[in-house]
């Protein structure tokens, strides 16, 4: 993509970038897992063996994200009267616990080791190879943040700019690592069970906040109060519209559901009332692009 963010040329490109970024990124996450996996398995480096944590819980995510656009998509039936929304908080809620569990065991192999080499023992430094597996990591990493962060801005995707901030997270942390490996050479062992036991308590710190989020979003948390308010602005600006008299805005997987209660004018008949209602729907996606339902009730505005 070429500057799209910043002016509207090549719009086939940016079409064609949109439809392609979210398998983009779960195949280049799942071959850098794969990868720092192997190499950091056969190299001794716990440190690369975090960071291909990070890229596995990029994998799973960006998934579960690609997978959830679509179900939550879907319109609501009859067994899914609200829709399929929450079945992204859910797979996110897995996938936390599994990473936590994931990375308790790594870091405390880590902390064995950096406890064997305070007391003076012997421990087998990584081979070099895990040092160019973080240059990989840091260069693939970086590539991907850039791309998701074109496509997120044009598509003003939440999903998709989350995702490109968590490469970028991960490029950096690919860069300690590869310092780590640097500082083995020259007799610092205990760099590379170091940075794991860093990369480990941040991957359980991200994994938590994941996990509230999901939590959150199963139950039903409610929009923040500014968007709230933005709502209600939008809705008093259409035509017809004399009151707002109750706006209720949940989370329901990538989008929201709204309840909403407006009153028109008293002398309206209901086919107008219905018309008006429309009307507001209508601006309201077109605003929000995230709304996935509207509940809207009309009531007569009588003067006491």
């Amino acid at each position: 993509m070429h500057e799209l963010s910043h002016n509207h040329i090549n719009c086939g490109d940016c079409v064609r970038c949109e439809n392609k970024a979210g398998w983009i990124a779960v195949f280049t996450n799942f071959l850098l897992a794969v990868f720092k996996l192997i190499v950091g398995v056969l190299s001794g480096s716990k440190a690369v063996i975090a960071d291909s944590m990070y890229s596995i819980k990029d994998f799973l995510t960006s998934l579960i994200v690609l997978i959830g656009i679509q179900v939550s998509g879907k319109p609501a039936d009859e067994n899914h009267p609200y829709g399929h929304g929450k079945i992204e908080f859910v797979a996110i809620f897995m996938i936390s616990l599994l990473v936590i569990t994931g990375t308790i065991f790594l870091l405390i192999h880590s902390i064995k080791d950096i406890w064997l080499v305070y007391q003076g023992g012997n421990i087998h430094p990584p081979k070099f190879i895990a040092f160019w597996a973080a240059v990989i990591s840091v260069l693939a990493n970086y590539k991907l943040y850039t791309y998701l962060e074109c496509v997120g801005t044009w598509r003003k995707s939440p999903a998709m700019l989350a995702n490109a901030k968590h490469n970028h997270s991960d490029a950096i942390s690919s860069i300690f690592v590869a310092c780590a490996i640097v500082g083995t050479r020259f007799g610092l062992y205990f760099l590379d069970p170091l940075v794991a036991v860093i990369e480990t308590i941040d991957l359980i710190r991200l994994s938590i906040i994941m996990l509230n989020d999901s939590l959150r979003g199963m139950m039903d948390s409610s929009v923040s109060p500014p968007v709230v308010n933005e709502i209600k602005r939008t809705a008093s600006l259409v035509p017809g519209v004399k009151k707002i008299s109750g706006v209720v805005a949940r989370k329901m997987g990538q989008g929201i559901w709204i309840d909403m209660v407006i009153k028109v004018e008293h002398n309206k008949t209901l086919d107008e009332g219905h018309r008006i209602g429309r009307r507001l729907e209508t601006t309201l996606k077109k605003k929000f692009e995230v709304i996935s339902g509207i509940n809207l009730s009309i009531e007569p505005n009588v003067l006491s």
